[in-house]
């Protein structure tokens, strides 16, 4: 029969068939565009320098949160992964998350907040109450 197992097993060869996709899209078909525009800019700002770039895909959620949230917290605590990676997985950048945190706990500070008072409330939080 089928069950959660099989069900989690099945979607992890699909996600992975969606990243190698992606990787195609972005080497096939983005960056090509990216170099005739950067080619046609480059011509009328007389520039011959390509950024680097980097392409960003959403990111696929897990289907248990706090398991993937611990899992990601233990894979940066013993430098098996990156900042970067991580935050790539979830479809973002991670230098532009960091400068948003660090504007947020200026914030905070500036107003006298802690963590716990800017933590929303979660059903679980709410049941325990």
């Amino acid at each position: 029969g089928y069950n959660y197992a099989s069900g989690r097993l099945d979607h992890q060869t699909y996600y992975k068939a969606i990243r190698i996709d992606q990787a195609f899209i972005a080497a096939r078909v983005l960056d090509r565009i990216l170099a005739v525009w950067l080619r046609e800019y480059g011509l009328a700002r007389d520039l011959d320098v390509a950024p680097a770039h980097q392409w960003f895909w959403d990111g696929l959620e897990h289907v248990d949160p706090y398991k993937e949230a611990n899992a990601q917290r233990l894979r940066l605590e013993s430098n098996t992964t990156t900042l970067s990676h991580e935050y790539a997985r979830q479809g973002l950048d991670w230098e532009a998350e960091l400068r948003q945190r660090a504007r947020e706990k200026a914030l905070m500070r500036e107003l006298g907040l802690t963590e716990s008072d800017t933590t929303p409330a979660t059903q679980e939080n709410q049941d325990h109450e």
